[in-house]
């Protein structure tokens, strides 16, 4: 397999939303929520790539705030998951992984959890266990497997209706997850992903500190991106090829690549493009069932099981 002619410069992104060293965390925050991007790299005032701003960093900033101006009374401890989470796809278990891969794409999200026919969790499949999926094609030449032998099935994902907001921030604050698995009698009934825990904290964090005057030395530089942003980031250039972006993602935890010419941005490349660019080296899955192969937590459970909180 010839992975050596689709080169960065084909597939990367080059309109980007950035933000500046000197922008407030606030307005870095309110622009990934409302734009719907992982993280925004930063530009600085040279025109240099410095660094990037990600949901990670913003929510352990948004930590921060909420211990400095609100301490026990914190906002965040009153809502529950059952506020916050969704009923996104799912995949079943008896998928290979090229349709789990294409179904993820299809559906335009990150990762989805795999269950049994009883609705019982197995784990996650991934952008990162794609992009695994896709090392071990170029490597081994992989035959097909089920989805099964590639999930991440650890158990931190797992929380319960009645954890609080603030529990789910510090889950995502320590680890790279980016949705957590809400279970109730070992089954799924929902999703709770890390850009809507973001947006709900932020909104309760802002409006718990309105008025209320930081202790903090120099609060307004503390609370700027260049006092967050991640500085030790991986780039490559317009003529890496795939495989080698490949294996970037897969040893580090980055979602988006930028891609730089002497430090300059010149584009950035998600996961999601790789895989896009990629997924004609995959087998093609059969054609038969596909649309029952991926399907809604709502298809699963009625509403009545998915809504209760008894």
């Amino acid at each position: 397999m010839d992975t050596s002619t689709v080169t960065a410069a084909e597939i990367m992104t080059v309109r980007l939303r950035t933000a500046s060293p000197s922008q407030h965390v606030r307005d870095a925050i309110e622009s990934l929520v409302n734009h719907g991007v992982s993280g925004l790299p930063i530009v600085d005032a040279a025109g240099q790539f410095a660094g990037r701003f990600s949901e990670r960093t913003a929510i352990a900033a948004l930590e921060l705030a909420d211990m400095e101006y609100t301490g026990n009374t914190s906002p965040l401890h009153a809502v529950r998951a059952a506020e916050i989470m969704r009923q996104n796809v799912v995949l079943r278990s008896s998928i290979d992984t090229f349709t789990a891969v294409s179904l993820l794409l299809e559906n335009g999200v990150s990762g989805a959890p795999v269950i049994d026919n009883q609705g019982n969790l197995l784990g996650v499949f991934s952008e990162k266990s794609a992009t695994r999926v896709f090392i071990g094609l170029c490597w081994e030449q992989l035959p097909s497997a089920k989805v099964t032998a590639w999930l991440d099935r650890d158990d931190q994902r797992r929380i319960t209706e009645y954890t609080r907001l603030d529990e789910v921030i510090d889950r995502f604050h320590h680890s790279e997850f980016r949705r957590l698995m809400v279970i109730r009698d070992g089954q799924l009934i929902g999703q709770v992903n890390r850009r809507d825990a973001l947006r709900a904290a932020a909104d309760l964090v802002e409006a718990g500190t309105a008025g209320v005057e930081s202790s903090l030395p120099n609060p307004n530089q503390v609370m700027t991106v260049s006092a967050w942003m991640d500085r030790e980031i991986p780039t490559i250039g317009q003529q890496a090829d795939v495989l080698t972006i490949a294996q970037l993602f897969i040893h580090s935890s980055a979602r988006q690549l930028p891609v730089v010419d002497n430090m300059r941005l010149t584009g950035q490349i998600s996961r999601s493009d790789l895989l896009r660019a990629v997924e004609r080296f995959f087998p093609q899955p059969q054609a038969a069932n596909r649309g029952a192969q991926s399907l809604y937590l709502s298809s699963v459970r009625t509403r009545d099981e998915v809504s209760a909180l008894s």
